[in-house]
């Protein structure tokens, strides 16, 4: 284990940091409309999934056990992506493997700089900033997948059959995250609204402890 963290090391110094991590999470949402699109090939979405596959266990790579599991993680949602780009029938196990590695990326990135982390450093900042973007997009696909089982879930003239975009899911779920609520899209069955009230709760926890966290660091080390 420790000839393991000894052969990381030089990348960890390099690409070890959750500033390379944000970046790949924000290109995936900036270039979700245009890699959506029919004439687009899904492969670059997969392509994406990749790069974050790789930059999320090494944000996390001062603990071994943290990185180990999320890289095991990563790449079992990067294989089951690229095997959906060929046969679409795997898609449900594909986003199954998604929504539980972005889940994993965002407590392990909160607990490791957030919750046990007392000194408070620009890394901290944009760790909650990651970690706040993983739940975004782990409800964004339990959005898509729970439409496709049942197009009726939420009203939306843009949100229904085997149309539905997964950039609109995106929305929807940064939308709700953030108790914004437009109110151009709404749950229509009880799982829908289960799965909308639980994130607005826990976006709004989420910030909560996450302010509290970071000027409690800043308080105690000025003490």
């Amino acid at each position: 284990m420790q000839g393991a963290q000894d052969w990381l090391a030089p990348i960890i110094r390099v690409l070890g940091k959750q500033r390379y991590l944000l970046i790949a999470l924000l290109v995936l949402l900036v270039l979700l409309p245009v890699l959506s699109a029919d004439d687009v090939s899904p492969l670059w979405i997969t392509m994406i999934l990749t790069v974050i596959m790789f930059a999320g266990p090494l944000s996390l790579a001062t603990r071994p056990f943290d990185f180990h599991f999320t890289l095991i993680l990563g790449l079992m949602m990067t294989s089951t992506s690229w095997i959906e780009g060929f046969f679409p029938e795997y898609q449900l196990i594909s986003g199954v493997t998604t929504m539980i590695f972005f889940f994993t990326l965002s407590v392990l990135i909160f607990r490791q700089y957030l919750l046990f982390n007392r000194e408070v450093t620009v890394d901290t900042l944009i760790a909650a900033v990651n970690a706040y973007i993983c739940i975004g997009i782990m409800y964004a696909f339990a959005y898509f997948y729970l439409i496709r089982a049942e197009p009726t879930a939420f009203s939306g003239t843009f949100m229904g059959g085997e149309t539905i975009a997964f950039e609109s899911c995106v929305y929807l779920s940064f939308v709700t995250m953030t108790t914004l609520g437009y109110g151009d899209i709404t749950p229509q069955i009880e799982f829908a609204g289960v799965l909308t009230w639980t994130q607005a709760l826990l976006g709004q926890l989420f910030i909560a402890v996450t302010i509290a966290r970071i000027v409690g660091g800043m308080v105690s080390k000025s003490d």
